[in-house]
């Protein structure tokens, strides 16, 4: 397959730059500015690996096969669905609290710990242990930024990050029983999800 030349990021030759990437604005939540940044820094990361796991998932939902790759590609649908909504919502957090969320492949990959699959397929267990690392990677991160975020004097970051995790989490301990079945799923594993 031939590989595309040229810029992957282009900048509008028109229009009025509202704030240059890497500032912090004024906020309408009353964190003060340096709080705010250190804040948006770590909310970056979180928001580029779950843009990461967000694509994980998507593809071994396009790409599950097996025995019961069915049920299984069904759990990935709706887990990717919940990761993209986290997503947005870490996104829109770091806009409240006056920054500019990592938004361009170059940027997302610089911030993010979780890491994307190469482009091959894998055999589905080996995807879902990608996907497992990737889970653990965001649940740690998160964990510690709801500290930090309420160190800061940013409580809402920290309620927002709690939530989000504890759907990561009961999806991360999905794919741990997953994982654990020889046969690779337990239909009463994803009965309830």
């Amino acid at each position: 397959m031939a590989q595309k030349q040229g810029r992957l990021v282009r900048e509008p030759d028109t229009g009025e730059r509202r704030q240059e990437w890497g500032t912090i604005a004024e906020n309408a939540l009353r964190v003060d500015p340096a709080d705010a940044e250190v804040i948006v820094d770590a909310l970056s990361v979180d928001h580029a690996g779950s843009f990461n796991l967000f694509y994980l998932l998507r593809k071994h939902y396009w790409t599950a096969a097996g025995a019961e790759h069915e049920a299984v590609a069904d759990f990935l649908e709706d887990a990717y669905k919940r990761v993209r909504e986290m997503n947005d919502d870490l996104a829109i957090r770091i806009v409240e609290l006056g920054g500019i969320p990592p938004n361009t492949p170059p940027t997302l990959q610089d911030r993010a710990e979780v890491h994307l699959e190469a482009e091959d397929l894998y055999d589905l267990r080996t995807s879902l242990d990608g996907d497992l690392e990737g889970y653990a990677t965001l649940i740690v991160s998160m964990r510690d930024h709801i500290a930090l975020a309420e160190e800061r004097g940013d409580p809402g970051t920290g309620e927002l990050l709690r939530d989000h995790l504890e759907a990561l989490e009961e999806d991360a301990h999905v794919i741990e029983q997953l994982l654990e079945a020889e046969t690779l799923v337990q239909a009463e594993v994803l009965q309830d999800r």
